[in-house]
């Protein structure tokens, strides 16, 4: 079985004393040298369970497969970033309202100077090191929408579902434009989404559908299942990312993505439910950072167990990650899960 950890830059900031400024994600050579450096740290901690690299060498990131950072869509579309030295980029929301949304335009990437510098990043990686690995966040649709118009998406879809689609349609435009600046790069896109789908289907493009945990089935199906069912049609093997806590009550509705091979499952999902739902998809199980801070052993081991018998079939088409371990959690609650996590190979 294939697992997989991921740390918050909490973790990273007080650890490793590796900052998440601003010259973190826009400066090539400092990224190369922080990813280096974390490879190794992973290792040293971690390496006897097949995590990190003993001896790493640079590698010409874009973005990073080491964290779950995803801003760069929503800055396209017009929303200020802030950074930290200990978290990742915090989207500032424009609170539009449902008579601004039809206003807003989709950037072309040539035009933008958000884009200029990310292209920057781009030439400058492959005049030195002739490749480019792409691991930006690939931001979700109602992700973004909800960086332009915060909580007023939830109620705009019942009273301005046309203008809502409207936008969704524009965001989903940016979105299949950028992805395709990515796959001209790499097919590799996805790490920066979930490291985990990098060992399982690294071709594989993976959306992130956090908020779909706020809205209903239905609510889905009518307006975001087209605009998903867009990016599966425009880059195929397609993925959905869905960290909340009851996935498979859109389970019906990410069924009728065509195209649609890999799941992840939000930590406190009936996975048995949704392997139901999905029967041929790969699932990666998402274990919970919080409940892993506060789990004894043989707790950790039990959860572990019962995750890879709820959602794996005769195929196996499971693994199992957890995703924002942060400062607080120990090195060896770690070790328990990876090691519980390896006893079921």
């Amino acid at each position: 079985m294939k697992y997989d950890i991921t740390f918050h830059p909490s973790w990273w900031n007080k650890n490793e004393g590796i900052c998440f400024t601003r010259e973190f994600f826009d400066e090539p050579e400092y990224r190369m040298e922080c990813d280096v450096r974390m490879r190794r740290a992973l290792y040293e901690r971690f390496g006897a369970y097949g995590i990190g690299e003993k001896q790493p060498k640079k590698r010409p990131l874009l973005g990073t497969d080491l964290l779950a950072a995803g801003y760069l869509y929503s800055e396209l579309m017009g929303c200020r970033i802030v950074y930290q030295e200990n978290n990742s980029p915090q989207v500032v929301c424009l609170d539009l309202d449902e008579d601004e949304i039809s206003t807003m335009e989709v950037p072309e990437l040539a035009g933008s100077a958000v884009w200029k510098r990310t292209q920057r990043q781009i030439d400058y990686l492959l005049e030195k090191y002739g490749r480019v690995e792409t691991y930006v966040n690939l931001m979700g649709i109602q992700n973004i929408a909800m960086d332009l118009m915060g909580q007023n998406v939830l109620m705009a879809y019942y009273s301005a579902p046309d203008e809502v689609k409207e936008l969704l349609a524009k965001i989903t435009d940016l979105t299949i434009a950028a992805g395709r600046e990515f796959r001209k790069l790499s097919r590799d896109n996805s790490g920066g989404v979930t490291s985990i789908v990098r060992k399982v289907q690294p071709e594989c493009y993976l959306t992130s559908n956090c908020s779909v945990e706020m809205i209903s089935n239905a609510i889905y199906e009518e307006f975001l299942l087209p605009e998903d069912q867009r990016l599966a049609h425009e880059f195929g093997n397609f993925g959905v990312h869905h960290c909340g806590g009851t996935m498979e009550h859109v389970a019906d509705g990410y069924a009728k993505l065509r195209g649609l091979t890999f799941a992840e499952v939000g930590a406190g999902s009936d996975i048995k439910a949704v392997r139901e739902k999905l029967p041929s998809v790969w699932l990666n199980a998402r274990f919970s950072p919080v409940e892993l801070n506060g789990a004894s052993e043989e707790e950790i081991r039990a959860r572990v167990q019962s995750l890879v018998e709820s959602g794996s079939t005769e195929n196996g088409l499971l693994s199992v990650s957890c995703v924002g371990i942060d400062a607080n959690v120990t090195d060896q609650k770690v070790e328990y899960f990876l090691k519980a996590c390896s006893e079921m190979e």
